[in-house]
């Protein structure tokens, strides 16, 4: 009986299998710190257009109101002002229209869990 044991090698194959799923972990681990990396980038990008578009939010409101207070009667500063305030508010727009793009584009750790997923469905 312990011939036959020997034969079938188990040590080596229970050796060979703990090396895949090892290589399998390693490998899952250096996607996570890849995705961890991108989404820090991202969260930094967010962040820099979640700052443009208050700067000019803010800068159209000023203008805004410095359109109503300063009402002179010439009629070209007030046009001007108010294109300017419309040209602020209309960054404003572009900016806050980018950061919602850029939150529901993508879910965090997709490929991980993709890959997970993957490596369940084999084991």
């Amino acid at each position: 009986m312990s011939a036959i044991l020997d034969e079938l090698d188990l040590g080596g194959a229970a050796g060979r299998i703990a090396g895949a799923l090892s290589q399998t972990l390693r490998d899952r681990v250096e996607l996570l710190g890849l995705e961890l990396r991108e989404d820090k980038i991202r969260l930094v990008q967010i962040l820099i257009l979640a700052c443009c578009g208050v700067v000019f939010a803010l800068f159209g409101l000023i203008l805004a109101v410095l359109a109503i207070v300063y009402l002179l009667p010439d009629q070209w500063r007030e046009a001007g002002m108010g294109v300017m305030a419309l040209a602020f508010f209309g960054g404003a727009c572009w900016a806050f229209a980018r950061l919602k793009r850029k939150l529901t584009r993508r879910h965090m750790f997709a490929q991980t869990l993709a890959e997970l997923e993957k490596d369940k469905a084999c084991f």
